[in-house]
């Protein structure tokens, strides 16, 4: 007797999901990629508004000057006693490859150069300590040298001029000095005011030969007396029954009378003064800088930032301070200022240029994308990527510490491109069969599965090509480092986003049944029949070409 078989059951197993995909982890836990978008989004913005903005990236060249004054001493003698000694110890500084120098009267000038990628800080710092150690060999005559390192961000960033109907040069170069300069040097962000053109006030001491030998006066004795007198002695604390003031002897002079009134320390009964042997003038000295506007006399003052302030803000404060200066009467309604130099000008419109472009490329993307897939939901995740990625570009830019500028901005509006393809190719593969699929996440899932390694690679291929770009010495790479690691950051956010974001927002948006109907609009079915028209006249130009393709592949290398 046959046994009976009985039926088996058989249950359609589900597809796999595929593991250790990030587009299918952004997909299930779609509120973490959302918490995560926010906090990009959040970041981005505080960076953004954190970052500093200059016309250019911070370069500092690798050379250090050396500025040393001589009042009165010829280049003959400065190249022996102060040029020779200098450039003999500030050679052994560690690194250099050259010493330039130049020597003029009354002023020496040393440039170092190193290697382009040298440390020049610490450099600076080695010749600093090389200077002090040659400083007591240079002639008492020479003043403190002045020693810095060539970066663009020392250059003024506002310049304006001084004019007065009222004041005589003097007064206004004593005016743009005691006044102007002291007000702005404490506003944030100044490093330094440089105050050149008008006259400086100086007292003259004239002294008459003839009478100095009459009198028994050497010239040294007069300099000494005019030394030891010139200058304030502490005289440490009183003790007394109420307390221990401090105490100071008061020697400098006051005034031109006092000067006169000096009297010379000569071993005779007479007592001589200064104005036996002397005419003391108050006067002002020799100009040998001139500044004019307009043709007439002024002073012009210069406005230097701190390497890392935003030069936007620290003209804007500069103004504010001469405004603030002139509405409480502190700068003479007669007297004007006007500004000679304007770099946040400039940042702005660059800024502007550049920032304009970058918004007519995405919007010109945002058509295109709304054009090719007619979807209202499609163009919407493809226009949000680019924000996105641009401040995930901006949180990197922040990390690294760059600026916003020309390069760094030019860098971002490059990678717009790149943020698009990366996301339409994410996209596209999970719109195909959405609408007919009865589960939209496992096939978003598997969909992005499909796509996901090819955007890895084909985004590592832009980056591998990009990033060689900085190892480039020189200053190639001084000027364009900022660009080529904005285009990486830009890149690098494209992929994350196309791998993440737009899978979790195409999984839950495309699954709706409900259309827009946009496709059916007169625009886009016309688009799409003259697409259509172009597809098919490309593709009769293609049958020609493959079927007379000997000819072809002759007249492309004889054209090109």
């Amino acid at each position: 007797m046959a046994r009976s078989s009985r039926p088996k059951l058989f249950f359609p197993q589900e597809p796999r999901q595929p593991k250790g995909s990030i587009s299918a982890i952004a997909i299930r836990r779609h509120i973490g990629t959302l918490m995560l978008t926010l906090a990009t989004l959040v970041l981005g913005v505080f960076f953004l508004l954190q970052l500093n903005v200059d016309l250019l990236p911070a370069i500092t060249y690798p050379r250090i000057g050396l500025r040393v004054d001589a009042p009165g001493v010829s280049p003959e003698v400065a190249v022996e006693e102060v040029t020779k000694p200098l450039e003999a110890a500030l050679s052994a500084t560690e690194g250099v490859v050259q010493v330039y120098s130049q020597t003029r009267e009354g002023r020496i000038s040393l440039d170092l150069f190193f290697q382009p990628g040298e440390d020049i800080d610490q450099a600076l710092n080695d010749a600093t300590a090389t200077l002090n150690r040659a400083r007591s060999s240079l002639p008492d005559i020479v003043e403190e040298p002045r020693m810095f390192k060539f970066d663009p961000s020392q250059l003024p960033v506002y310049e304006f001029a001084l004019e007065s109907s009222l004041l005589d040069p003097v007064q206004l170069r004593v005016f743009a000095d005691q006044e102007i300069a002291r007000e702005l040097a404490v506003v944030l962000g100044v490093a330094s005011v440089d105050v050149s053109g008008g006259l400086r006030e100086e007292v003259q001491v004239n002294l008459d030969l003839n009478r100095l030998q009459s009198l028994g006066v050497s010239l040294q004795d007069v300099l000494t007396a005019l030394r030891e007198r010139n200058q304030d002695i502490a005289g440490g604390r009183l003790e007394g029954d109420r307390g221990e003031p401090l105490a100071r002897t008061v020697g400098r002079f006051n005034s031109v009378q006092e000067l006169r009134d000096l009297v010379l320390p000569l071993n005779t009964s007479r007592r001589i003064y200064l104005r036996d042997v002397a005419e003391v003038v108050d006067g002002a000295e020799d100009q040998r800088v001139f500044v004019s506007l307009n043709g007439e006399g002024a002073v012009k003052v210069s406005i230097q930032k701190q390497a890392d302030a935003n030069t936007i803000a620290v003209v804007d404060a500069v103004k504010a301070k001469l405004a603030e200066m002139r509405a409480g009467g502190a700068i003479p309604p007669d007297m004007d200022l006007v500004a000679t130099l304007d770099e946040s000008r400039f940042i702005r419109s660059s800024i502007e240029n550049v920032v304009t472009a970058g918004l007519t490329g995405t919007i010109l993307a945002a058509l295109a994308v709304f054009f090719f897939l007619g979807s209202l939901r499609q163009t919407f995740i493809i226009v949000t990527a680019i924000p996105l990625a641009t401040l995930a570009a901006v949180i990197l830019m922040q990390l690294f510490g760059l600026s916003i500028n020309v390069f760094s901005l030019g860098g971002l509006a490059l990678g717009v491109g790149i943020v698009v393809d990366n996301s339409i190719v994410m996209l596209e593969a999970i719109a195909a069969g959405s609408e007919d699929h009865h589960d939209p996440i496992t096939h978003a899932i598997a969909k992005g599965q499909q796509v996901e390694s090819a955007l890895i690679a084909s985004t590592m291929t832009n980056l591998v090509s990009v990033l060689p770009f900085l190892m480039i010495g020189g200053l190639f790479s001084l000027l364009f480092r900022e660009l080529i690691l904005t285009i990486s950051f830009a890149v690098a956010a494209s992929l994350v986003l196309a791998l993440t974001v737009v899978p979790a927002l195409a999984s839950r948006l495309l699954g709706t049944r409900n259309s827009s109907g946009v496709q059916n609009w007169g625009m886009i079915v016309q688009f799409n029949r003259s697409f259509l028209w172009v597809r098919y006249r490309y593709g009769q130009l293609l049958t020609q070409v493959l079927k007379y393709r000997l000819l072809v592949i002759v007249l492309a290398f004889a054209i090109f």
